[in-house]
């Protein structure tokens, strides 16, 4: 495949094509490709869980019940 220049990501156009061309990578990649975006998407998924009970907890030990249902919400 010819090496293209790659698209601007500050355009509309471009974003697509940069997620597409992600894609397609993802689908055609070798399993040990696919096994380490993976492993990356879960990895960052228990960090955003993890800082979200840290900050519940600190409102909850601020503001109470009230605070963290209020933030909740």
């Amino acid at each position: 495949m010819a090496q293209r220049k790659q698209y601007n990501l500050n355009t509309k156009y471009g974003r697509r094509k940069a997620r597409e061309q992600a894609q397609y990578n993802y689908d055609n990649g070798t399993r040990e490709y696919r096994d380490d975006i993976d492993r990356m998407k879960t990895i960052a998924w228990l960090v955003i869980i993890v800082i979200a009970i840290i900050v519940g907890a600190i409102i909850y030990s601020v503001s109470g019940t009230a605070g963290l249902v209020k933030w909740l919400k």
